[in-house]
């Protein structure tokens, strides 16, 4: 009577044993790095059955007790974690690591295998394609939405009580709506009517929680788990309306090419296309190329939308929370802001952010403190055994003391120049390392500049909390669990 159960305990045997076989290589070398010990099929899942406020510390705990280079298993997925910046810019530098981990391929469900969430041979062609939309050059263009974004923003501060308020609610409309008319391509009119702009700009750091869980959380890996769950039916409907929207979004820049006139088309790919070439958006880009099929442009389309909006409004939310937490730190940056700008009410210019160096140590300061990638997986293939992940534990290497003085501590005078000569340069990667660092870390440096000169010249910030309340999370990105809670008080003029 119990053959059913022998029959499936001799398959998942079977299976288990095929797995090592096929693994043993992995497995071996594997064996020899020090890490904590495992349980059969679930490997060191259980430990990260926490909560991901605790997620910090449970990391941190294992490279404590294991030292610079350690491992666990999330069940069959070896990762290794390498917390010395030297050992990390030799793996991520090489051509041999540029290809994502396991845990991405739960990413890949929502976002499919681009920009974002793939790597390989399609990852390279798609960045490639996107590339010259993210040059410095061709962001200079986009000076102007930026600010108008920044005008509409502001004028709703000025008309908000002086009470506290969670600051990214109000950001994260103006980055997504600065992203659609910049690297979408879209006019103002085309933007606001884009369908669940509203819905998909609230749910995104949702999908990305659901995401983590997936990546963290050994049951949630089981399919037909995940298939019974809450998330699977708001992943579900999630990749609906996402698909809804940028379909929406390639109609507009379809017509927009009929229209477009042929010097412009044949501008692409040339010298002068990044510098020359703004008729073209990224979108425009992937439509030209005809090397994306219709499911590949609406998940590029996408991961271009959220992964810009999303990261230059925490930032953004970021810089004003820790401006006003430390009133010596803002008043300092006010009268940077102040000397250059003076009173006048006008647009910040590039050249405006070059003379302003301490808004640049407080932006590096900021990314130290709260990088926006938390970590990442890269798969193995160098002196690492292939087919493990790489973990890069961004957040806790920008919190060592072996090469930080205090590192609890929200110092911007960390990134002075003297400062920064006698510190390991590889201790301080926000936007990683490599042939897979930030795409779009220009876009997203001067969107969050010009956001926070103009609101700090106008606004004196305050909150009813301390730097020693934050609490922060470890998901895809660091999150503040506090929210981003602010008081905006007009300056005298």
């Amino acid at each position: 009577m119990n053959w059913p159960i022998y029959l499936i305990g001799g398959a998942l045997s079977a299976v288990w044993l095929l797995w090592r076989y096929k693994n043993r290589r992995m497995i071996q070398m594997g064996n020899k790095l020090p890490g904590p010990p495992t349980i059969p099929l679930l490997g060191n899942a259980l430990m990260f059955m926490c909560q991901p406020e605790a997620f910090i510390k449970v990391l941190k705990d294992l490279m404590t007790e294991y030292g610079n280079v350690s491992k666990f298993w999330l069940g069959p997925d070896l990762n290794i974690v390498i917390n010395n910046p030297d050992d990390l810019k030799l793996l991520l530098s090489n051509t041999k690591t540029s290809v994502k981990g396991p845990q991405y391929k739960y990413m890949a469900d929502v976002l499919g295998g681009g920009i974002l969430s793939g790597s390989g041979p399609i990852w390279r062609r798609h960045r490639k394609i996107a590339n010259p939309n993210y040059g410095k050059r061709a962001i200079e263009g986009y000076s102007k939405v930026f600010n108008e974004e920044v005008d509409l923003l502001l004028k709703k501060f000025r008309c908000m009580p002086r009470k506290q308020f969670d600051v990214y609610q109000q950001i994260v409309r103006t980055t997504s709506h600065a992203v659609c008319r910049t690297l979408m391509g879209l006019t103002k009119e085309q933007t606001t009517k884009l369908p669940h702009i509203e819905e998909l700009i609230e749910t995104s750091p949702s999908i990305y929680e659901v995401v983590f869980r997936r990546m963290t959380k050994w049951y949630m890996q089981i399919d037909p788990v995940f298939w019974m769950s809450t998330d699977y039916y708001f992943q579900k409907h999630f990749i609906k309306i996402m698909t809804d929207f940028c379909e929406v979004i390639l109609q507009h820049r379809t017509e927009r090419l009929r229209t477009l006139e042929d010097s412009k088309r044949e501008l692409m790919n040339s010298e002068d296309d990044s510098s020359v070439n703004t008729e073209l958006s990224v979108i425009d880009r992937f439509l030209l190329s005809q090397e994306l099929n219709k499911d590949e442009l609406v998940q590029e389309t996408f991961t271009i939308f959220t992964s810009s909006q999303e990261a230059t409004a925490k930032i953004s939310s970021y810089v004003l929370l820790m401006m006003a937490y430390h009133p010596k730190c803002q008043e300092k940056l006010y009268a940077e802001i102040k000397s250059i700008i003076g009173d006048e009410d006008r647009y910040v210019t590039d050249d405006d952010l070059k003379r302003m160096p301490y808004l640049e140590m407080v932006f590096k300061e900021v990314l130290e403190a709260v990088p926006h990638r938390s970590y990442f997986a890269e798969d193995g293939d160098y002196t690492l055994p292939a087919g493990c992940s790489l973990v890069a534990p961004i957040f806790h290497l920008h919190r060592d003391p072996r090469f930080w003085t205090e590192p609890d501590r929200f110092d911007p005078e960390r990134f002075n120049p003297e400062n920064v000569k006698t510190r390991n340069p590889n201790a301080y990667i926000p936007f990683s390392l490599g042939q897979m660092d930030c795409l779009g870390r220009f876009f997203g440096t001067k969107l969050v500049k010009t956001i926070c000169v103009r609101v700090l010249r106008e606004f004196e910030l305050s909150s009813t909390e301390t730097y020693d309340d934050l609490r922060v999370a470890i998901s895809i990105s660091v999150v503040s669990l506090n929210g981003y809670p602010i008081i905006l008080n007009p300056r005298k003029k």
